[in-house]
């Protein structure tokens, strides 16, 4: 796993962790509250249910050190089917999933429930192709496995969530962008403590002086430059 940042959120990563070949975060400095991208690849449903629990427990473990303040974002290939029927998962998924759920979709649908999440692939309404995020060489199967995960007090920031079929990635998996309203800040290097000056210096008749004189040989130094 990894990230791809643009300009203006690598001004704004203020550090990165790579816990294991699975699962990476990385943490950024935003308003009001600072943002963690986690970004994780489930085992297949080739791998068995201990390598499953395994990968749980290590992101289980993850989240567990993360910010409780931070804005909390989830991102990857879950190799499970969370489906369209949202009846008993209301809180966690709308009701525009893709297809029908697996085993391991209702795993997802714990984790997720577990941790107060959403699920953004499901909240907006969206023709087929744009939901489903893997196809099957042959095209015959396809499913939506690819989730956008974040905490449901900030669902409210999620402004759109699709899939493009068009974009070339070199991957049989579908781009996936949502798009969240938040508000990124640039870290500086050094901060810039606010100075307030001590003007009660300035009653001293010999200290007052002295400042007129350096004011007054600023201000000539200025005068005497060019203009431009």
């Amino acid at each position: 796993v990894g990230l791809l940042l643009s300009m203006k959120a690598r001004k704004a990563l203020i550090g990165y962790n790579p816990i294991n070949s699975r699962i990476i975060t990385a943490r950024f400095n935003a308003a009001p509250f600072k943002i963690t991208v986690l970004h994780a690849y489930a085992p297949t449903s080739a791998c068995s249910d201990e390598d499953i629990e395994a990968f749980y427990n290590i992101l289980e473990d993850t989240l567990d050190k993360i910010h409780k303040k931070d804005v909390l974002i989830i991102t990857g290939d879950w190799n499970a089917k969370v489906g369209s029927e949202n009846t008993d998962w209301k809180r966690v998924m709308g009701r525009y999933g893709y297809g029908d759920r697996n085993e391991r979709g209702e795993r997802v649908l714990e984790f997720v429930t577990t941790h107060s999440l959403y699920i953004c692939n499901t909240k907006f309404e969206q023709k087929p192709q744009r939901k489903w995020t893997w196809a099957s060489p042959d095209g015959v199967h396809k499913n939506m496995i690819d989730l956008i995960l974040i905490q449901q007090r900030w669902k409210s920031s999620i402004i759109n969530c699709r899939t493009f079929q068009s974009a070339d990635i070199c991957s049989d998996h579908s781009l996936v962008l949502c798009n969240i309203r938040l508000r990124l800040k640039k870290m500086y290097n050094k901060p810039h403590p606010n100075t307030t000056l001590d003007v009660t210096q300035l009653k001293d008749d010999i200290i007052r002086r002295c400042y007129s004189i350096k004011l007054a040989g600023s201000i000539k130094k200025i005068q005497g430059l060019p203009k431009l």
